[in-house]
């Protein structure tokens, strides 16, 4: 049996039991981001990192950049919503709502990407409740660039040329 039947043999059989290339680079982009936010980052336990890596690991070039670009967006907008409005409201209910609907308001208005959108959603509400902690706000950007840019490079090598991808540059 040649090499090439062999590994086409072993990769239907890990595909059977769930095992794909796919799965294994969204673990792999995991991994590796939380050990570089972790070496990075001040924060003891740095979930952002993983969890953007996970998010935007994908099967083609193209499809992860523009994950990764909508995140980002909301990702700094919901901060600076967060930061502008927490100079005036403490974190409460209040806050969370005037925060969400401003970022959300001149998301949409500046016609940005519903995933930026949400995004921003999900940023305020995680930066005012750790806006005790200081610096989390700075560190949940810099665990997001760190995600996206592991992401990014794990979706490109190797390409999966099963999903099409011959995008990668």
């Amino acid at each position: 049996m040649n090499t090439k039947v062999l590994i086409k043999h072993l990769s239907r059989g890990l595909n059977r039991v769930g095992i794909t290339l796919q799965t294994f680079k969204i673990s792999l982009a995991a991994g590796i981001s939380w050990w570089l936010a972790n070496f990075i980052t001040p924060h003891l336990y740095p979930f952002i990192a993983p969890l953007t890596a996970v998010l935007i690991t994908n099967t083609t070039f193209e499809k992860a950049v523009t994950k990764a670009m909508n995140r980002f967006l909301g990702v700094v907008g919901g901060v600076a919503c967060s930061l502008f409005i927490s100079q005036w409201i403490m974190p409460s209910g209040i806050a969370v709502f005037l925060s969400i609907f401003v970022g959300m308001a001149i998301a949409n208005a500046l016609k940005l990407h519903p995933d930026s959108i949400s995004q921003i959603g999900v940023t305020v509400v995680m930066v005012l409740a750790f806006l005790h902690s200081g610096g989390y706000e700075w560190a949940r950007i810099m665990e997001t660039v760190i995600g996206s840019v592991v992401a990014i490079f794990v979706t490109i090598f190797p390409p999966n040329r099963r999903a099409g991808n011959y995008d990668t540059p």
